[in-house]
């Protein structure tokens, strides 16, 4: 028997887990847990976007499965973005450790505090790691595409443009308008039409 936790376009909830884990759950997303939760596992499934503030047991690792990725962690903040109608996963980790597994290929990266993953969910071809003009450790393997960046921190008050969401902010920084649509739509629970299709 699982626990359920869902949110509609339009709206965002918090919660706190069994063992004191605390959960924002942004807008279109899904999050399951089993009721035997923290007995001897903490383990869930997200589809959407999540912010986490993981309570430290390393006797039960928590653990996160999406479509693409799986996470595990002692205890940490992150965040995990993974809608099944964006083309990347995205994992931005603001204080700890984490370990991503891929489960095409069963690849493991360590990320640091304020990195993140940006996992393609469609790509998959054969091309040696390599470093873009940015700095950006960018890694296209046998059935994955993924890239390892900095968060964005803003200047004027040093917020993290990814986890900004938290604390009621929409930013966008470096996106295309789909992109930006898309956040518009499930942020404000409208349909967004573009006139010009170039767009």
């Amino acid at each position: 028997v699982k626990n359920e936790i869902k949110t509609t376009y339009g709206s965002k909830t918090n919660l706190v887990l069994p063992d004191g884990t605390k959960v924002w759950l942004n807008a279109g997303s899904k999050m399951t847990y089993d009721k035997e939760y923290g007995v001897s596992l903490r383990e869930i499934s997200l589809t959407g976007e999540a912010y986490f503030d993981v309570i430290k047991d390393p006797e039960k690792p928590f653990i996160i499965h999406t479509g693409k990725i799986n996470i595990k962690v002692l205890g940490t903040a992150f965040n995990v973005r993974c809608y099944p109608d964006e083309k990347n996963t995205e994992t931005s980790l603001v204080r700890g450790s984490l370990e991503v597994t891929m489960k095409e290929g069963m690849e493991k990266i360590i990320l640091k505090p304020n990195e993140k993953l940006i996992v393609n969910n469609t790509e998959s071809q054969l091309v040696k790691t390599n470093l873009s003009q940015q700095g950006k450790k960018i890694t296209k393997s046998t059935g994955n595409v993924f890239e390892v960046s900095r968060l964005s921190v803003l200047p004027r008050d040093s917020s993290i443009a990814e986890t900004s969401w938290v604390n009621n902010k929409l930013i966008f920084r470096s996106e295309t308008f789909e992109q930006v649509a898309l956040k518009m739509e499930r942020w404000y629970a409208v349909s967004i039409l573009f006139k010009d299709k170039k767009l």
